[in-house]
């Protein structure tokens, strides 16, 4: 499960979740928030990040050295998606309190878009390390595989998010994003029927996954199947519009 409801695209959309039965209680423990602070992540998760701040900011004015408010602080950039800003709170909430899993989590995600990779594969390990079962930071790692061209480990990763993911409800959009992943594997190694398989799988577990059907277009062009391509390049313009409103592509 992502920490605090949260997937890499910093869209947060529940609560800090209950921990799943069976996980272990160390595990647990990392990556739960303090009850104090959980209405502060209820203001980010709201996008009111700015009340968010200002409120946080006179909590880090009293005591510098509480590392979720830190926490808390970065991520209300990162859901800014200001990374460069994020960046440095997310690095101090690690200094005091590098047990607190979520800030590796959010910490690689932030490496990762501003391209320190070698920053953001040491965030997403170190994570896994206090979450075993977080398929989000495997698909990391797959991304940082997939960017230096090992196929073969990218590949596992991804297979390994799907692993973890399941058919737990509610992860729809997390097994639509590897398996459109793993189908830029196979498309890298020229396996495009395999491909499309994937392809099918990710839009048909999230039909608002429009760059899953852009992809889907180039493979059915690929295969010269024109129909299906046009077919999936009409999906990919009706889901980008439901999305995105307005925007052109790629974005």
């Amino acid at each position: 499960m992502t920490p605090l409801g949260c997937d890499e695209t910093t869209e947060p959309t529940t609560a800090p979740p209950p921990v799943p039965a069976g996980r272990p209680a160390a595990a647990a423990e990392s990556s739960r928030l303090r009850d104090d602070l959980v209405p502060f992540f209820r203001l980010i998760e709201a996008r009111q990040t700015g009340p968010a701040r200002v409120r946080l900011r006179k909590r880090l004015d009293r005591d510098q050295t509480d590392g979720q408010a830190c926490f808390l602080f970065a991520l209300s950039y990162h859901r800014e998606r200001r990374y460069g800003l994020a960046r440095p709170y997310f690095e101090r909430a690690l200094a005091h309190e590098p047990s607190f899993a979520p800030a590796w989590y959010f910490s690689g995600w932030a490496s990762y878009y501003l391209g320190d990779i070698e920053a953001a594969r040491v965030a997403f390990e170190r994570h896994l390390l206090l979450t075993p079962d977080a398929g989000d930071s495997h698909f990391g790692l797959g991304l940082i595989a997939l960017d230096e061209d090992r196929l073969d480990d990218a590949a596992d990763r991804f297979e390994t998010a799907l692993e973890i993911h399941g058919d737990t409800p509610g992860r729809d959009k997390d097994r639509s994003k590897a398996h459109a992943r793993l189908a830029d594997v196979f498309v890298r190694r020229g396996h495009f029927e395999d491909a499309k398989a994937e392809l099918e799988t990710a839009t048909t577990l999230f039909p608002d996954h429009y760059e899953a059907y852009y992809k889907l277009y180039r493979v059915h062009m690929r295969l010269e199947e024109t129909e299906a391509a046009d077919a999936a390049l009409a999906k990919f313009h009706a889901a980008r519009e439901r999305v995105r409103p307005g925007t052109r592509f790629p974005e």
